[in-house]
């Protein structure tokens, strides 16, 4: 934990305030259950415990009404642990550009959304971006840590280290597409027996014929259709999702390649160069990052990849899905058997800054977005009466266009004590729970890569990945003339250490535990 200058008296404080909090929202194993709103009368002086502010980042879409949600998340806060929060919505396009000019620029603030494939945490950890939270988490967020399985936890450590949260959600998941139903409907396409990219090809070719308004396929440099489904074609990454050397998950002598030479990238980039030839995606979808507004706008026929859990009109576990989003139904279709990897298990993680100067209450608060139902409920669906009613004690039903729906819910902590909405199953948590541990796991889960003897290599090797990657997997580049020039230029960056370090360690990991 980073030393402050903060007095012992100080962090006795904090750590008694700490202690409180976790007794107010005792829970059962991963489950926690609402604070005792009668017990505020037992809770510590904190008189001699300053007021500070936190500043947290995250991703979302604009939201009209987040200065109520925030006033509204202060007003309860305050009283626990004696700190405001200032809420930083970014939209998710450039949230990437945002973080990495913050981080490299060293501005301060306390709290940030990061994961494997956007505010990429494997690399802020080896900038030295997010402090270590082991001890942090053990003093004041013991039940955020009981709320997390062990093997899930092992995913997000670095060097023996944890240098985030976890946000607990949904990470057995299964690859596939969600596909429009009345389009579907329409066109007469057989979704339930889709099984490869060709079979989506009748379909994408009527919506490009018969609905002008309409974009075929949704492509998003965000959520990348090759690195952000390594399943869907047999792999697991290792460490940053872009960065050359992951595993084939069948291979049982876990060899580390090079995903962009390999078949199954070819054979990726020659079909999207297809679809882009034929118009089904956007033209600039190589280099635009906001596609938020064309969602909600439905005019996306198809998105691809999805991650879900079943074959469904709605995936139940998944808070509605994209009809949440876009007001429409969908069909979601799963090409890949439900599997969690050390990729899916670290997509959602809440870092601390190393220029916090209040770590501890950035704990604090962590601890309470992942055990009080009022505070990880007020984030997700914001103010009751203004932006949802109340239906029962664990049901609410969101009111259409209140000015608060972000439906991020991985952002924010721990799902399991998240109220079920209008759409989802009435035990869509306990269903979503179970399927994280009775799933596939992957043979490297909890194999996690320090990238330190590389760093310069890692470093070459993005600037090549930030200018290739997109144009071939939206199909805007010629794969047969830029993949072989791609691959040339990421060997001269240092592709070949990479993966060699990377086999290195993995070897040295199985070893240690026996793989």
């Amino acid at each position: 934990m980073i030393k402050s200058a903060r007095s012992q008296l100080l962090i006795a404080i904090l750590f008694a305030v700490a202690s409180f909090i976790s007794g107010c929202n005792a829970k059962d194993s991963a489950k926690a259950k609402p604070v005792e709103q009668d017990q505020e009368a037992s809770r510590p002086s904190q008189n001699d415990l300053p007021q500070v502010e936190l500043v947290y980042y995250f991703p979302s879409p604009p939201q009209r009404d987040l200065k109520a949600v925030n006033d509204e998340l202060n007003r309860i806060i305050g009283p626990k642990i004696h700190a405001t929060v200032k809420l930083n919505m970014i939209d998710l396009g450039n949230y990437d550009q945002k973080m990495n000019f913050m981080i490299a620029s060293g501005e301060s603030f306390d709290l940030a959304f990061t994961s494997t494939w956007i505010n990429n945490y494997f690399q802020n950890v080896a900038k030295g971006a997010y402090i270590p939270i082991d001890d942090l988490l053990g003093k004041f967020g013991p039940q955020t840590k009981a709320g997390v399985p062990d093997n899930i936890w092992n995913a997000a450590k670095v060097n023996g280290k944890l240098y985030g949260v976890i946000n607990y959600q949904v990470m057995a998941t299964s690859y596939g597409f969600d596909v429009q139903k009345e389009l579907a409907d329409k066109y007469n396409f057989d979704w339930k027996h889709a099984k490869t990219f060709e079979d989506l090809e009748p379909f994408l070719d009527a919506v490009k014929k018969g609905e002008p308004d309409k974009i075929p396929l949704e492509y998003s440099t965000t959520a990348d259709i090759f690195v952000g489904a390594a399943p869907l074609y047999g792999f697991d990454t290792i460490g940053d999702q872009k960065m050359p050397g992951w595993v084939h998950l069948k291979d049982k002598e876990l060899k580390v390649v090079d995903q962009y030479d390999s078949p199954e990238f070819k054979n990726l980039i020659a079909q999207t160069r297809k679809w882009y030839e034929k118009g089904d995606f956007r033209k600039d979808a190589a280099t635009t990052k906001e596609i938020a507004a064309d969602r909600k706008a439905a005019r996306y026929a198809m998105a691809m990849p999805a991650y879900q859990s079943t074959d469904s009109l709605e995936d139940p576990l998944n808070d509605g899905g994209l009809k949440a989003i876009t007001g429409v139904e969908w069909y979601r279709k799963r090409f890949t058997k439900p599997i969690i990897t050390t990729d899916r298990a670290a997509s959602t993680i809440t870092s601390i800054s190393r220029t916090s100067k209040n770590p501890e209450r950035a704990m604090m608060f962590i601890e309470l977005m992942n055990s009080d139902p009022q505070v990880a409920n007020l984030l997700n669906y914001g103010i009751e009466g203004k932006h949802y009613k109340k239906i029962s004690d664990t049901r609410i039903e969101r009111i259409k266009d209140s000015g608060y729906a972000p439906n991020f819910p991985w952002v924010f902590g721990n799902n399991l004590i998240l109220w079920n909405t209008e759409s989802d199953v009435s035990d869509a948590n306990a269903k979503w729970d179970q399927l994280n541990k009775s799933s596939d796991l992957s043979p490297i889960l909890g194999f996690t890569f320090n990238m330190e003897a590389v760093k310069s290599e890692i470093a070459q090797c993005q600037l090549v990945i930030d200018q290739y990657l997109s144009a071939l997997t939206s199909g805007t580049a010629d794969p047969d003339k830029i993949q072989p020039e791609f691959i040339d230029k990421l060997k001269k960056s240092g592709l070949d250490k990479v993966i060699a370090e990377k086999q290195k360690q993995l070897d040295e990991w199985r070893k240690a535990n026996g793989k």
